[in-house]
């Protein structure tokens, strides 16, 4: 007696399931990049200016995924537990995209790749994976201009916060400046004072430094806090002595000789110093408040 050849059920029920899932997420994937298209294009075109703060912003991006592959043997140890809060999160990216265009705040837009990001991961690979990754996902606000009116506004009064610095300093010593706005004179001559000289650029850029810093800091959680915090200070106080030393070489040696090859070189000056006094800041803290491994605290 012949008997019909058996079938297994559940594999012809699961192909068409899982072409249906697989033409769902391609179908989602191209309408979220058209949906990203524009904020993506306005993000670029804002940190690739020649005067942009945020030159460092393409950096971002690998600092963050650098971060994700120095925790990837523990991130494949945790299981998978897909969860459906990842769609809510995904709606409120895509919600954020379209309210930026149509309030015209761009910064929306362009920030809401991070929910994006992290309602992928929640759906994909659930709550524990988005606990561990939380550091590399915020790290990408970094990467997100502000916007103009905020920036303009904060430029000029840290411009104006550094040059009474320096000019403070530079009466410190006896040197015969005068303070008038974004000028600083001396006798004949004067010494402009101008945005790019703000410290605006490197207060981000070592914001950006500070925050990376306090995350792999072997202290303590307040200490921590503090490296991120003074961070700000630091940056405006070596914009300070750059400022400074501007003033000392205009006064020896004429503004035409600090305005040229020794302003472009006194911008690394900034970093050196500022990334001097947060590594010594750090030193100090490691000794007087040393990291409790056995609290459990995620570095």
């Amino acid at each position: 007696m012949n008997s019909a050849p058996l079938t297994d059920d559940s594999t012809t029920h699961t192909k068409p399931a899982n072409w249906f899932v697989s033409g769902f997420w391609v179908a989602a994937l191209i309408l979220l990049c058209l949906l990203f298209r524009e904020a993506t294009q306005n993000l670029y075109g804002n940190i690739s200016r020649s005067n942009s703060y945020y030159s460092h912003a393409f950096l971002v991006p690998f600092v963050s995924l650098f971060f994700v592959w120095r925790q990837r043997q523990l991130l494949v140890q945790i299981p998978r537990v897909p969860t459906n809060w990842g769609y809510a999160v995904l709606a409120l990216a895509c919600t954020m995209v379209l309210a930026g265009d149509l309030l015209g705040f761009r910064i929306f837009a362009q920030a809401a790749i991070i929910p994006l990001l992290t309602g992928l991961v929640l759906i994909f690979l659930g709550a524990r994976h988005v606990g561990r990754m939380w550091f590399p996902l915020v790290f990408l606000l970094f990467m997100i201009p502000l916007p103009e009116s905020l920036t303009t506004s904060v430029t000029f009064r840290v411009k104006m916060l550094a040059t009474e610095g320096a000019v403070r300093l530079s009466q410190a010593i006896y040197l015969p400046v005068i303070h008038d706005g974004s000028y600083i004179h001396f006798g004949e001559d004067r010494l402009m004072i101008g945005d790019v000289c703000s410290g605006m650029r490197s207060l981000i850029a070592l914001l950006a430094l500070g925050a990376i810093m306090s995350y792999i800091s072997e202290t303590r959680a307040w200490s921590r806090v503090l490296i991120l915090l003074i961070s700000a200070p630091i940056a405006v106080a070596a914009n300070v002595l750059r400022i400074f030393f501007l003033c000392v070489v205009a006064n020896f040696w004429g503004s035409s000789v600090a305005s040229g090859w020794v302003h472009d070189v006194s911008g690394l000056f900034i970093y050196v110093v500022a990334l001097g006094l947060m590594i010594a800041m750090e030193g100090v803290l490691r000794r007087i408040a040393p990291r409790d491994h056995n609290v459990g605290e995620v570095a």
